[in-house]
């Protein structure tokens, strides 16, 4: 279970509530993927999933999106902290 798809579940809050905030930008399928984590989603996707969060459980502190995709950050971390190999 992605942190999204609990905070979604134990709200109760379906993929269409957070699919009526940006019609037609954000759609019931990349909200699945969002929840899901099984497939990777872009940055621009999970920036829009996010908002779209706070807009509709208007949290006193707004949710960040590192905190809701965090495979996404671990995963450039490590493809950046890749030595390169000396080819002397």
């Amino acid at each position: 279970m992605t942190p999204l798809d609990a905070l979604l579940t134990e709200a109760g809050i379906s993929n269409h509530a957070l699919a009526e905030c940006f019609p037609g930008f954000l759609t019931h399928k990349t909200i699945q993927k969002a929840r899901t984590g099984k497939r990777p989603l872009s940055r621009r996707s999970q920036v829009m999933v996010t908002e779209a969060l706070n807009r509709v459980m208007m949290p006193e502190h707004p949710y960040k999106r590192d905190i809701l995709f965090p495979r996404m950050e671990r995963t450039q971390a490590s493809e950046s902290s890749v030595p390169e190999s000396d080819s002397e």
